[in-house]
């Protein structure tokens, strides 16, 4: 075999990969919930704090971690509540151009999250967050919404926006 056939063969099979396998794995990623969620939670013009979720979902019921590693610290409360969307209604058939009289409307996606974490100094924080799915449909997705943390007594109430990993 000539140099130059072996190096056309090794191109069509990384050519069939990238065509082929790739696609096949990226469809397969499963719920739109599960999986690694970073972003930061805090007022804008302050150190906002770094937030880590894992979360997982086997099609019933959501459970995760909140900030993973040594410190982790098991989401006490894991809710999803999805309102189902609608379909347009009146769609002209084939190439008419017209818009439906009735657009669609996309499900919501709504979480609730309860964590009993600790700080850096091993006090107890009382964490509720409540957020909306955005771009569900999109590896793109992100959650976005309000993150309440109690400790010693002082209770701060803030924007948190994660992306999904």
């Amino acid at each position: 075999m000539t140099r130059s056939f072996r190096l056309l063969c090794l191109m069509s099979v990384l050519f069939a990969a990238t065509v082929f396998i790739a696609p096949t794995a990226r469809a397969q990623e499963g719920h739109p919930a599960k999986g690694t969620w970073v972003g930061y939670w805090g007022p804008t013009l302050t150190p906002q704090s770094r937030i880590v979720l894992v979360i997982d979902h086997d099609g019933k019921t959501m459970s995760g971690v909140y900030q993973p590693g040594p410190n982790a610290a098991p989401m006490k409360v894991a809710r999803l509540d999805i309102t189902p969307g609608k379909p347009a209604v009146g769609v002209a058939r084939g190439n008419s151009g017209q818009a439906p009289q009735t657009p669609a409307v996309l499900p919501i996606f709504k979480v609730h999250f309860e964590i009993d974490a600790k700080d850096a100094r091993g006090n107890p924080v009382a964490i509720v967050a409540d957020g909306t799915m955005n771009n569900v449909a999109l590896p793109n997705r992100s959650i976005t919404g309000t993150w309440t943390q109690t400790t010693g007594g002082r209770t701060t109430t803030s924007e948190f926006k994660v992306g999904r990993q």
